[in-house]
């Protein structure tokens, strides 16, 4: 996954749902909150690994780009 991400990518890479995940800030289970720029939350790695453990999800270990492979 490449971050910063936004929800629905997050939310693909989890396995959940965006309102899954809005969720789980709107109850501060994400602590600090993904920034939004131009209307889109941001999510990085931090924020991730946050909504991982907060859903009981195993986190997973950032891969690195291996776009042309």
């Amino acid at each position: 996954m490449h971050y910063p991400s936004s929800t629905g990518r997050a939310a693909e890479f989890l396995g959940v749902t965006e309102p899954r995940l809005n969720d789980l800030i709107r109850r501060g289970k994400i602590d600090p909150v993904p920034p939004v720029v131009a209307g889109r939350r941001l999510w990085d790695q931090q924020h991730v690994a946050q909504a991982a453990a907060a859903l009981d999800l195993p986190v997973a270990k950032p891969a690195t780009d291996r776009k042309g492979v």
